[in-house]
């Protein structure tokens, strides 16, 4: 069985390579024809909205539960949460400009929300990711194997779930 670390870092690694494509597309918006554009974005967006979700609802509902308990309340992850909410509502925005580039190209408006969403995303994706990996720590030193094992199990499970 995976390892706690390993599941984690390999979800995170997943996703900051998606993450990491984000400013590059950001920049090739109202410099490169629709047709690059779109090759470029469509598939980060329909990761963004599958995988990055997945893995929010699935870390909430795997690591927040016993890190508060960990914590004492000390710490409260509600800061976490409140990123997972902001990064729901630009995974929407940025479907909406997916869906719009599909029908046809954006207008400059459109470009410059959509290039701000992107940005956005990529950061506040990145500093999450850093952070979680700071929580992953204080699992790793005070859940037992079998409470590890379970947390990954739930995981793995969370991550397959079709949407």
């Amino acid at each position: 069985m995976p390892t706690l670390a390993d599941t984690s870092h390999e979800h995170h690694d997943r996703i900051r390579a998606h993450a990491d494509r984000l400013p590059g597309i950001a920049d090739m918006i109202g410099h490169a024809d629709d047709e690059t554009l779109r090759a470029a974005f469509l598939p980060e967006a329909d990761f963004i909205a599958g995988r990055l979700v997945r893995h929010m609802t699935a870390v909430e509902t795997t690591f927040y539960g016993p890190l508060e308990r960990l914590m004492a309340g000390r710490h409260s992850m509600a800061p976490m949460r409140h990123e997972h909410e902001d990064l729901v509502r630009l995974v929407s925005v940025i479907g909406d400009y997916a869906a719009a580039l599909r029908d046809g190209p954006l207008d400059e408006d459109d470009g410059i929300a959509l290039r701000r969403a992107l940005y956005r995303l990529h950061a506040i994706v990145k500093v999450h990711l850093a952070e979680e990996e700071l929580y992953l720590g204080v699992l790793e030193r005070n859940l037992t194997e079998a409470e590890k094992d379970e947390v990954v199990q739930l995981l793995v499970r969370a991550c397959e779930q079709p949407l």
